[in-house]
C-alpha cells in the first residue's frame, strides 16, 4: 500500500481511540478528516499526508470549513458523509470567549471563495510568503489557523497561509487535546479500542 494511502489513528501517544459522536464537541474544536475521494488522495499526494482537510466546529451541530463551493456554514453530518477518517481536538486553555471570537471570525468568512491557488502554493515556504495572506479567499487549514489566531489564541507563528492539512495534524498530536473519533473506518483504519 502506498504511504498515501496508509491509515493514521491521530490517537495520543500509545493509547487506541474513543468513539464519540457530536454531543462531545465544544465549538472551536478542530477535525481533522480524510476521504477515500480522489480529490484528498491527491492532497495527501502533494502534501505529503495521511489526511487532507481541517474543519472547525461552530457548535450546534454544525461545521465551518473551506471547501471547493467556499467557505461554508452546514451540518457536521453534512461534512462527515464521505469522511473515511475524522478526529475532534481542543485547544487546551480554551474559554467560552475565545472560542466565541475564533467561530464569529470564521463565521464573517462563510460565503467567501476557496483558495486552490493558496492551497497549492502553501506548500512552498517562499511563495506562500510572497503570495501573504488572501483575506478575501480560504482554504481549510489557512481558514482553520487564521480563525484561531484571529481569535486570540493562535496555535503557530507560521503565517496561516503556509500551513496544510498535515500542519494542522501536527499541531493537533503534540499541542492540543485529543476529544475523540467521530469516525475511523475499520476497514481503512486500524483503530478504534475504546
Amino acid at each position: 500500500m502506498p504511504w498515501f494511502q496508509k491509515p493514521i489513528a491521530l490517537t495520543p501517544a500509545g493509547g487506541g481511540g474513543v468513539c464519540i459522536d457530536a454531543s462531545a464537541l465544544q465549538p472551536a474544536d478542530i477535525i481533522i478528516s480524510t476521504t477515500r475521494a480522489v480529490t484528498s488522495e491527491g492532497i495527501r499526494i502533494f502534501t505529503g499526508s495521511t489526511v487532507s482537510h481541517a474543519a472547525l466546529y461552530a457548535g450546534g451541530g454544525d461545521v465551518i470549513e473551506a471547501i471547493g463551493t467556499g467557505v461554508t456554514k452546514h451540518a457536521l453530518t453534512q461534512a462527515l458523509q464521505d469522511d473515511v477518517l475524522a478526529v475532534a481536538y481542543r485547544a487546551p486553555g480554551m474559554t467560552a470567549v475565545i472560542a466565541d471570537r475564533i467561530i464569529k471570525y470564521a463565521s464573517s468568512n462563510v460565503g467567501r471563495p476557496y483558495s486552490l491557488k493558496g492551497a497549492v502554493l502553501s506548500q512552498s515556504w517562499i511563495l506562500c510568503r510572497l503570495i501573504g495572506p488572501n483575506p478575501a479567499t480560504f482554504f481549510c487549514s489557512q481558514l482553520v489557523l487564521e480563525a484561531f489566531k484571529q481569535g486570540g489564541l493562535p496555535l503557530t507563528t507560521t503565517p496561516s497561509q503556509c500551513m496544510a492539512p498535515s500542519d494542522v495534524a501536527n499541531i493537533a498530536q503534540s499541542q492540543l487535546i485529543y476529544v475523540g473519533h467521530l469516525l475511523g473506518d475499520p476497514a481503512w483504519l486500524p483503530v478504534i479500542d475504546p
